[in-house]
């Protein structure tokens, strides 16, 4: 098979596979993040998977995910072949999630592109997003190496990685490629804002492509642990079977992040400039962005709220009725009800730490 972006196939992978903690308590072990109902009514894992349809079948779209929701998103993704929903015993972090795919993609489809991408992320404009990720997959299988989508930053965000852009490598798809310098993990404010006012800094998206081979190579390089974890899980798949195997070896691959393990580096890595409006949903702020405000704020469900500014305020039953509160989000749920200050609001897997150390499992 030609090695050009035109005749490569492109497989798409999304990752489905965290808690999605801070969201608790409307968030649970078996009702993570990416399933709940924060995309116009959809699943942001449902409305992740309809934005790659037109740009990569349904057969060639793969959802890596923890074992224990697996029947969940075989429902709420019934387009997708069944056998394309892949379950992990035990979530091992970004870095074993994609090492998993490429290992088997080596197997079936060596020369493929993959198209990597979280569940979780809202994208308003998926024509953009499509059109984006098709220039990486170009640029990937064009120029070798690693790529990242850099999103053109709006606001000195301290929750978001970043990364520093070198010289322009010309373009690919119409989007202009650049080399990678650097990535920065969530700077304090005053780096944040200096990274804006540089303006050769993008926030670092999450969003990936490379060709397998790019990527095999990448994590035998620098994390030669993990690959070979993956050698003694694959060779075990022919003699007990794929989830045999899975469950003996799973478990024990290192746990880290293909960002820190492999893309910061390794060389070369180039980014694809875009300019989209995009949300990671972090954090039950995050609402603000997906849903029209009201009065008092950010409203969702069975909700009352008088005299009441600036709150986040949810019902998943029971009525919430506010009264004369200011900065508020106040969650309600048949079981638990979380009120925090907005400005507290990322300590909210602290209390889901509490919870699980107090082994209050019926509410996690």
């Amino acid at each position: 098979m030609s090695s050009s972006a035109e005749t490569r196939p492109l497989v798409a992978v999304v990752m489905a596979g965290g808690a999605g903690t801070r969201f608790w308590p409307l968030s649970r072990c078996c009702r993570p993040k990416q399933l709940l109902p924060f995309a116009g009514g959809r699943s942001l894992l449902a409305a992740a998977v309809e934005r790659l349809s037109p740009l990569v079948p349904p057969e060639r779209t793969l959802v890596v995910t923890s074992s224990l929701v697996a029947g969940a998103v075989r429902d709420e993704l019934a387009g997708l072949p069944a056998e394309n929903i892949l379950a992990e015993p035990e979530g091992r972090d970004t870095a074993a999630c994609v090492g998993w795919v490429a290992w088997r993609l080596a197997r079936t489809a060596p020369d493929a592109v993959m198209i990597v991408v979280p569940a979780d992320h809202v994208v308003p404009d998926a024509a953009a997003l499509r059109a984006a990720l098709a220039a990486a997959a170009a640029a990937a299988a064009g120029r070798g190496g690693l790529v990242t989508l850099g999103l053109r930053i709006t606001r000195p965000e301290t929750g978001f990685g970043y990364v520093e852009l070198g010289d322009a490598a010309g373009a690919a798809a119409g989007h202009e490629v650049y080399s990678v310098r650097r990535f920065v993990e969530k700077p304090d404010r005053a780096r944040a804002e200096a990274f804006m006012a540089a303006g050769n800094f993008r926030w670092n998206s999450g969003m990936f492509a490379w060709t397998v081979a790019a990527i095999e190579g990448a994590i035998r390089e620098h994390l030669p642990a993990l690959a070979a974890g993956l050698d003694e899980m694959m060779a075990a798949v022919g003699e007990l079977g794929e989830g045999e195997a899975l469950a003996r070896h799973y478990p024990l691959l290192p746990r880290v992040s293909v960002d820190f393990g492999v893309l910061e580096k390794a060389s070369p890595v180039w980014a694809v400039g875009v300019d989209l409006e995009w949300s990671d949903v972090g954090s039950w702020l995050g609402l603000a962005e997906l849903l029209p405000a009201s009065p008092a704020g950010v409203t969702m469900g069975d909700v009352v709220a008088l005299d009441s500014e600036r709150c986040v305020l949810v019902s998943d039953g029971p009525l919430v009725a506010a009264l004369g509160v200011r900065d508020l989000v106040v969650v309600a749920t048949r079981d638990a009800v979380l009120v925090v200050p907005k400005d507290q609001v990322q300590r909210v897997k602290e209390l889901v730490a509490s919870l699980r150390a107090a082994k209050r499992d019926d509410l996690l």
